[in-house]
């Protein structure tokens, strides 16, 4: 199904002179109606304050703000312009430990440099379509990490039923 993004708006945080124009190029084969551009994680959280976009996609390697504290500032600081925003991290650093970290972070979607213009688009598709609940604890605020529905193997602590024993060796955790 294609879609109509004439009214989406999008900013996009990437100091790569050539990746920005390659980016903001695509978008407008798919109709974006409205791109801004930032260098730095810095610039991209004061253009929010300007511009009520969308989805922001963003780069992680950047000075002085990289896309992670840019994401951090953007979901938890007291003065943001929207802790809701879809994001999608734009990196070519894939390292397990860094997809992680963006997840943990509170990032909606990662797309690995290099890309196709048809993981680009997927990857927005996806936050229209899979709207995750936002979820706020001591350590985390953002999109609901969990993207498997999967039955929990473990006991119900909702339930009322105090009396249930775990077999701590049966259970665990499926990342």
């Amino acid at each position: 199904m294609a879609y109509n993004f004439a009214n989406l708006r999008v900013l996009l945080v990437e100091d790569d002179n050539y990746m920005r124009s390659l980016v903001r190029d695509i978008l407008k084969t798919f109709g974006v109606g409205e791109i801004r551009t930032a260098r730095e994680g810095t610039a991209g959280y004061e253009e929010l304050r300007r511009f009520s976009a969308d989805i922001v996609i963003v780069d992680w390697v950047m000075q002085p703000t990289n896309g992670l504290e840019f994401l951090d500032k953007l979901r938890n600081a007291v003065d943001t312009p929207n802790p809701y925003i879809p994001t999608i991290m734009l990196t070519a650093f894939t390292e397990i430990e860094r997809v992680k970290q963006s997840r943990d972070t509170g990032i909606t979607e990662f797309l690995a440099k290099p890309f196709t213009p048809e993981k680009l688009y997927g990857r927005i598709v996806s936050v229209i379509e899979d709207q995750r609940m936002y979820v706020r604890s001591d350590t985390y605020f953002g999109p609901d990490r969990r993207r498997i529905n999967r039955p929990f193997p473990g006991v119900d602590r909702r339930k009322s039923d105090d009396t249930v024993d775990i077999d701590e060796e049966s259970f665990s955790l499926a990342s």
